[in-house]
């Protein structure tokens, strides 16, 4: 199909649209209308129009929130708010699950993400590498469920602490008391895979004395995609790649040989393996054609075209819920909480381990004979399949009301936890042996955070001032938690084939000499049928191959890195807001926060709002804001095992910083990042409607967290470590620890620009919004590479945009969306050889709805229906992959949908 039928469709729908108006108008009026969205972020004084506010806060309604088809939040913000932006993450371990997420270019622990106007608790996935994002995650919570989503593009740690520093996105669930909703959504890519089913539903319920109870729910089912290539590194020592291996057949004297030609292998009459020494001679390597017989299924038996390697979406199921409740216990006194959970069960593949890998080495069992995995387990080699199963819940109750002279004030509590527990099969951990399972759990990850708040708020009447200053304070207690449980065991054991000749089955020289008995008087191989004395094994033999240890793809937490990290901290604020004339809004914020791991900080915020005339507001604000190290960044270990040349495992991987073996290379307790910023800008709206926002912004964050370096043990230090008494001292070799050593500058421009009007064929609406966005280094410090310096600076579109048209007339509404993604580039090399230029695109979505019989609604549509993609990757060299999957421009293609929803009242 091409770009002409899909522009001709979009005038059927809408001609459609038209027509289906002209039959029968709605009940309502089509006019649009200059609404006024009231916010609750960003300022504590109450029913404060986003126009009016010192500070910009964009408001999405519930409407615009379901415009967009995905049963994942992250996909529904990333394609309205052009400032916020994330990645899929293919064979990332957990954060193919958890995906994290940028605002204004910074990371997702830089964005404070709260419902109802709290704290929403972090995920438990920390990414390992960079700078160590964590934050909350986003995709566990239900769409159907916001009433309205607000944006604060601004720093806000004086009013809400630590985190908000990019900004704050607050979700406000829904409070209707009365009614229901139920959807139906089914959908699937042009390539036609991706197939997805979202079942979702809302209704609310009147409590006594004018109260409300609010249910939400969600399940859907997303199958996975491919957007690979056949699998092209090929074979050591053959040349070919693995789909051409399953092509050989060759007689030689009489016998038939298959597969492969990864290995020199000799057999005996009866098909025994006798010899599978390194290095490949020309013939393959099987007497069946079992490798092409199980190509297809290396991925886990999914039916891909390129099934070796899979580069795409996770299969994924995932069941979310929320409640929210409102009960008046008098006049001035009133009982709210909300609750929502989450279970997400989710699976993707890793990469290909083909014939000839380490993990799939034969080694010599205890009687000389030969166990070869391949043959055994994974006749064509095999891909790990990796699932994280996410359960995931939190809970607030408040108390609010007024007391003595207007003081009003809200007392709550609220409990959050992410855990994510990880799941690997389809592998094995090569050192075992025949013993392996091929199933494993690696471990699990778990986040919990409890925060207890007392919010004030008093109008004080000061003065000739044009309103009552709004004195907001109070008082904030929190306990966060972070947990590392131990895999099963055979994840992470040292298995006999961790080393060579674990059953001594060949004397070297060097155990000859080492013998403190004189057992071993003379070099001996003593493999039956290779039985030589004064001779070693023949070379490249089994017997001296050691082979990987733990869970191959992700090896499993041992009990000795498993731990638990918690820390308490409190804090105090005061803000006040008023009116000093009728044009001059003025607001000046402070906080003091204590933490017990690594101290105190205070940070300020001062922002003004100046009415120029009754359509245009000049505002600005200035401020200080930090983020606390989270005990995940603080306590997290990453550790696995390899064998050195002495045949003695060795522990290398992430440690915490105040690990002694960090320390050895100048490691120290993290702490918090701080930062100023600067934000300059004009709110306009005309008498009919139509509204403008222009902010600039400027972000400078000092002691940035990031990942060092890697550093090797030696013995001194080793026997450094051993004085201490550091448990394991013998066994770490090398060390890679989070540091606070490099700080940025960001800075760039929001425009937002909003309208509507009526005219004959209906009412027509538009929102354009436009983000410039530029992050630069100000200090590299000692652990970023130019590699990764260019990619921070230049690995995201610095123009994003987002255009919404839509037209509604009658029962009928056409939604014409148009997203923008700028140039960017991305390095491939440390010494920036391989730089790659990225030309900018645009996708467009398209979409019409019919109102049926009052109560029914039909939506039909496609997402990126000109099916765009990004430029293929030129230095993609690796494993299939076509496009760079750490692109922010979405790489999956077109998307067809059709939702039909029913309402009751």
């Amino acid at each position: 199909m091409n770009a002409p039928y899909f522009l001709g469709l979009a005038l059927f729908l809408m001609l459609m649209a038209a027509n289906a108006g002209a039959q029968e108008a709605r009940g309502e009026s089509a006019e649009v209308r200059a609404i006024e969205e009231i916010v609750t972020i960003g300022t504590r004084r109450r029913e404060r129009a986003a126009v009016d506010t010192a500070v910009p806060v964009d408001v999405f309604s519930a409407e615009e929130i379901s415009s967009v088809n995905s049963s994942d939040l992250i996909e529904v913000i990333n394609a309205i708010v052009p400032s916020f932006a994330a990645r899929r993450h293919p064979i990332s371990d957990g954060a193919s699950f958890i995906r994290p997420t940028h605002m204004r270019g910074l990371d997702t622990h830089h964005t404070l993400v709260l419902m109802n106007g709290r704290r929403r608790h972090r995920s438990a996935l920390m990414q390992v590498g960079g700078f160590g994002a964590h934050g909350a995650d986003i995709g566990a919570i239900p769409s159907i469920a916001i009433e309205s989503m607000e944006v604060l593009r601004d720093g806000a740690s004086a009013q809400y602490g630590s985190d908000a520093i990019a900004g704050v996105i607050n979700f406000n669930l829904k409070q209707a008391d009365t009614g229901a909703e139920l959807r139906a959504r089914s959908g699937r890519y042009g390539d036609g895979d991706g197939e997805e089913f979202t079942l979702e539903g809302n209704v609310g319920f009147a409590l006594p004395n004018g109260g409300f109870l609010n249910f939400s729910g969600q399940y859907s089912d997303s199958a996975p995609t491919s957007r690979s290539q056949p699998y092209d590194l090929t074979i050591a020592g053959s040349g070919q790649t693995p789909l051409e291996a399953t092509l050989n057949q060759v007689t030689l004297d009489g016998i038939t040989y298959y597969g492969p030609d990864a290995l020199t292998y000799r057999y005996s009459p009866t098909g025994e393996i006798l010899q599978a020494a390194r290095g490949s001679d020309g013939v393959p390597d099987d007497l069946d054609s079992r490798y092409a017989d199980n190509f297809a299924g290396v991925g886990g038996n999914r039916e891909f075209r390129s099934p070796a390697q899979i580069w795409g979406q996770p299969d994924r199921r995932q069941l979310l819920a929320s409640a929210n409740a409102s009960l008046p216990l008098s006049d001035s006194l009133e009982l709210h909480g909300f609750a929502t959970w989450a279970d997400k069960d989710q699976s993707g593949g890793f990469f290909y381990r083909r014939a000839g890998v380490s993990q799939l080495l034969p080694v010599r069992l205890a009687d000389g004979t030969i166990y070869d995995p391949r043959a055994r387990l994974y006749p064509a080699g095999f891909t790990p399949q990796f699932s994280g199963d996410v359960t995931d819940y939190a809970i607030t109750i408040g108390l609010s009301g007024s007391a003595w002279r207007d003081l009003g004030f809200d007392l709550s509590a609220g409990y959050g936890y992410d855990r994510i527990a990880y799941r690997i099969e389809n592998t094995l951990n090569p050192s075992l042996g025949p013993d392996t399972p091929t199933r494993f759990r690696p471990g699990a990850l778990a986040n919990d955070e409890l925060a207890v708040n007392a919010d004030f708020v008093w109008p004080w009447n000061v003065g000739n001032l044009a309103s009552p200053v709004n004195v907001a304070f109070g008082f904030e207690y929190r306990d966060e938690g972070y947990r590392i449980d131990a895999g099963d065991p055979g994840s992470y054991e040292v298995g006999p084939f961790g080393v060579p000749d674990p059953f001594n089955l060949e004397v070297t020289q060097a155990e000859v000499d080492a013998d403190p008995d004189d057992d071993l008087t003379m070099v001996e191989c003593r493999i039956p049928g290779f039985e030589a004395i004064g001779r070693l094994c023949p070379a490249g033999d089994p017997v001296n191959n050691a082979v990987p240890i733990g869970s191959n793809g992700f090896p499993g937490y041992p009990p000795g890195f498993a731990s638990r990290r918690s820390r308490g901290s409190h804090a105090a604020y005061v803000d006040f807001a008023a009116d000093l004339t009728d044009r001059w809004l003025l607001e000046v914020a402070g906080r003091y926060e204590d933490f017990q791991d690594f101290g105190d900080v205070a940070t300020w915020k001062v922002a003004a709002r100046f009415r120029l005339n009754d359509s245009v507001n000049l505002r600005g604000s200035a401020g200080s804001g930090f983020r606390a190290p989270t005990p995940a960044q603080i306590s997290t270990t990453v550790v696995s095992t390899r064998i050195d040349a002495n045949g003695i495992p060795r522990s290398e991987g992430v440690f915490p910083p105040d690990h002694p073996a960090a320390g050895l290379f100048g490691a120290s307790p993290l702490g918090p990042e701080h930062s100023h910023s600067v934000t300059l800008g004009l709110a306009a709206r005309s008498p009919a409607g139509f509204g403008l926002t222009l902010d600039y912004y400027r972000i400078r964050l000092d002691d940035r967290t990031v990942m060092s370096s890697q550093f090797t043990v030696n013995p001194d230090q080793a026997a450094r470590l051993i004085a201490l008494g550091v448990p394991g001292a013998n066994d770490i070799s090398r060390v890679r620890f989070f540091i606070n050593d490099v700080a940025t500058e960001t800075s760039g421009v929001d425009l937002v620009v909003t309208g509507g009007f009526d005219w004959r064929l209906g009412a027509t609406s538009l929102q354009a919004a436009f983000n410039f966005n530029r992050t630069r280094f100000a200090e590299t410090g000692k652990f970023v590479d130019d590699e990764a310096r260019h990619d921070i600076e230049e690995g995201s579109p610095s123009v994003r945009g987002a255009l919404t048209l839509r037209h509604g007339w009658g029962r009928s509404d056409v939604l014409l969306r148009a997203r923008y993604f700028g140039e960017y580039s991305n390095a491939s090399t440390a010494t920036l050889e391989r730089v790659q230029k990225f030309g900018a695109e645009v996708l467009l979505d398209l979409e019409a709805a019919f109102t049926l019989r009052e109560r029914y609604t039909l939506r039909i549509g496609a997402e990126n229906i000109l099916d765009n993609y990004p430029d293929p990757g030129q230095f993609e060299v690796c494993c299939g992959r076509i496009y760079r999957s750490d692109s922010i421009v979405p790489w999956q293609g077109r998307l067809f949908y059709a939702q039909l929803g029913v309402s009751f009242f």
